[in-house]
């Protein structure tokens, strides 16, 4: 009966709490526990054991490999780069500080930095905050039993002061191992904080085993900016917020806003605690304030809810009546029938706490909350990864496509330059070659007959020929062409290489146009720079191609040389010819004399006048053949010379092309191995916060 009417009290947002609690009997957790409660909170470390023992042994190895694999997303999130991290907690501050106090004290080596990023803390956190003077010192001092923290009525709490279990107490130091540590933590905006941290043996405050109480400074203190800036920082670290109104001033601007502005935005749960009503109780009129203590609490229901957007928890208390009956129960006194107890309804806050940080889903979502918070930075990791990624795959297609031109052009180059130069060198050396065949189609049988007597006829027939292949040369270029052999090869050559450097140059210019603004864009994450090739090696190509043509044409001969050889094969040709036509008629005349019959006579006159007139054109073309072939064999080298300086140049216009992009290219390679290596890192940390996520699912069944 008694727990439907705390159920139904609860839901207009004032608890008023089972009998046994606000008739002053404390609650089990706060008491200062004997041997059947140590033995209860053993058994019972979730239930029978409340604020004694919150989390099992179960519950803190998953907490710490929770806060491990925070840690783990957080190095990761780093390393992806542009991934929000939310900054440390003021809480894991503090539990780095400790472990590093810890290590000073044991005169052991200092901490490693993973070991300090792995110190996150494991503790249910509750926050008081409100205004200065609203009384939050003294409800912290009422949980302990204790004056503990400073109270007046000027702004006393000027720093973030935590309040946690002594972890470094031996079991019998007592009260001696009550510590204080102050520190300055910088905070957002430039503002730094004073913190207090007071470390107390959890024998004499077993409240404090896995819970840490923190008073924050008034939000409306004289230096309002670094106050306001401290309580702002410290309320993501809050499991519970307590927020503290004094019942004489209830819900100040400042109090609103940040309710309005800062703690609903967190979204935690928050309890609001309507302090000092013992005020209201010297209200003239009535019946010790009931009326203006039922008028403030309405109040305060109203605008909470307006300002959070649900309806809050509200407990009206005495936090100054509760610790002067705390105080004196130390001393000796009793507290459970004590009126002053009962009136302070203090009991309700503590079975509150009792109630909301031992139940099961409580622990649940701390056990969650890191998890959630680690999944959340590894869900930004993976957007991250891929929105880099697919700006790769960009690079990645851009550098395949400019490889694919790069060999287009190389082939269409190959095909443009060095295969026309070599052709037009095989052209003009086969034009020389066969001046034989042609001097031999501009002289005719009697023409050569005359060669005997003189080279006038060959000299016109020579001259007739070159005119002739000239034109037919310049008929299949479009231009008009009458230099030498060796004019000719070095114009070939000269053109050749002009026309490589500029197709190089252009082709540079193209792939750092094509590249467009992407190297630029990714320029961080390169070493060196894109910059237009200058090809400085292409400049030694046109002196090397006409060393080789002087090489290769210093073994053919001259125009004079070749006539003068021609004109002896022609001249011995003719003679050889009519030898041979001469002696047809030694048969003729051995026939007169009458050796011979007439047959035999005529036959071997015809023959040999047949021979004689075969032979010569046999001979011509002989001679023009053995011409042609010198000439061929030569040419065919000199194509070979030529084309391999061309094929040599080509090969480091690509190597300076390439070592144009280079830094691009290795950025493509590298990015792409390191994205491949977060992506593994990232999928690890997902298979390991849902095998987690599992098994916290469990141990809080």
């Amino acid at each position: 009966m008694a727990a439907r009417a705390w159920r139904a009290a609860s839901h207009i947002g004032i608890r008023r709490w089972p009998a046994g609690v606000a008739d002053g009997r404390w609650p089990y957790s706060l008491r200062r526990p004997s041997s059947t409660d140590t033995d209860a909170a053993t058994h019972h470390p979730s239930t029978a054991g409340g604020l004694h023992r919150l989390l099992t042994d179960e519950q803190r190895a998953l907490l710490t490999q929770a806060n491990q694999l925070s840690s783990l997303s957080k190095t990761l999130a780093r390393q992806v780069g542009n991934v929000p991290v939310k900054e440390d907690s003021l809480l894991a501050d503090v539990a780095r500080l400790q472990m590093q106090r810890r290590r000073r004290r044991g005169g052991e080596a200092s901490a490693s930095e993973q070991e300090i990023e792995n110190a996150a803390p494991s503790l249910f956190t509750v926050v008081f905050a409100g205004e200065f003077n609203a009384g939050k010192s003294t409800l912290i001092n009422a949980l302990l039993g204790k004056e503990m923290l400073d109270v007046g009525v000027l702004p006393t709490t000027d720093a973030i002061t935590i309040i946690m279990a002594n972890e470094d107490a031996d079991e019998g130091e007592g009260d001696a191992s009550f510590e204080v540590e102050s520190a300055t933590i910088g905070l957002d905006a430039g503002v730094s904080a004073h913190t207090q941290l007071h470390l107390l043996p959890t024998k004499q405050y077993p409240i404090l085993t896995d819970l840490c109480l923190i008073d924050t400074p008034g939000t409306n203190a004289i230096l309002s900016l670094a106050h306001t800036s401290s309580t702002l920082r410290i309320l993501h670290d809050a499991d519970l917020i307590v927020f503290v109104t004094s019942a004489d001033r209830p819900f100040s601007e400042s109090e609103k806003q940040l309710l309005q502005t800062s703690i609903k935005s967190y979204r935690k749960r928050v309890v609001l605690v309507i302090n000092k009503m013992d005020v209201l109780e010297r209200q003239k009129g009535e019946d010790h304030g009931d009326a203006t203590k039922k008028r403030v609490e309405n109040y305060v229901v109203e605008h909470a809810s307006d300002l959070l957007g649900a309806r809050p928890v509200v407990i009206p208390l005495s936090a100054r009546d509760a610790l002067s009956v705390k105080l004196l129960h130390n001393s000796g006194g009793t507290a459970d029938e004590n009126p002053l107890w009962k009136r302070s309804n203090f009991g309700s806050l503590e079975h509150f706490l009792l109630e909301s940080l031992t139940s099961m889903s409580k622990v649940r979502t701390k056990l969650l909350n890191p998890l959630g918070v680690l999944e959340g930075i590894l869900i930004e990791c993976q957007s991250e990864i891929q929105r880099r990624q697919e700006e790769l795959d960009v690079d990645v297609m851009t550098l395949r496509l400019l490889t694919s031109q790069t060999k287009a052009w190389e082939k269409e180059t190959k095909s443009e330059v060095i295969d026309a130069c070599q052709s037009k060198i095989k052209e003009v050396v086969a034009a020389r070659s066969e001046v034989a065949s042609r001097v031999l189609e501009e002289t005719s049988f009697f023409d050569q007959l005359q060669m005997l007597m003189g080279r006038g006829t060959f000299d016109s027939a020579w001259m007739r020929a070159n005119q002739r292949g000239h034109r037919i040369r310049n008929k299949s270029e479009g231009q008009d062409s009458n230099h030498s052999l060796g004019d000719e090869l070095m114009s070939i050559g000269e053109d050749c290489a002009e026309s490589l450097t500029s197709r190089a140059h252009n082709q540079g210019t193209a792939t750092i146009e094509y590249l467009g603004k992407r190297p630029v864009v990714v320029g961080k994450g390169m070493v060196g720079s894109v910059t237009t090739p200058k090809f400085q090696q292409l400049k030694q190509l046109q002196p090397s191609i006409i060393d080789a043509i002087q090489s290769a044409t210093s073994n053919l001969p001259g125009d004079t040389q070749s006539a003068d050889r021609i004109y002896s094969s022609l001249r011995t040709n003719a003679a050889l010819s009519s030898l041979v036509l001469g002696s047809s008629v030694v048969p003729a005349t051995l026939f007169m004399s009458g050796v011979l019959d007439a047959t035999t006579g005529m036959l071997c006159g015809g023959a040999l006048a047949a021979l004689g007139c075969v032979s010569l054109p046999i001979g011509n073309r002989y001679a023009a053949a053995s011409f042609q072939k010198e000439w061929t064999s030569n040419a065919a080298a000199l194509e070979d010379a030529i084309g391999t300086l061309l094929q040599d140049a080509l090969k480091r216009i690509r190597s300076d092309l390439a070592d144009s992009v280079a830094p691009y290219s290795r950025y493509v390679e590298t990015e792409g191995e390191w994205l491949k290596e977060l992506a593994e890192k990232l999928d690890s940390g997902l298979s390991n916060a849902h095998s987690l996520r599992s098994k916290i699912s469990k141990a809080c069944q």
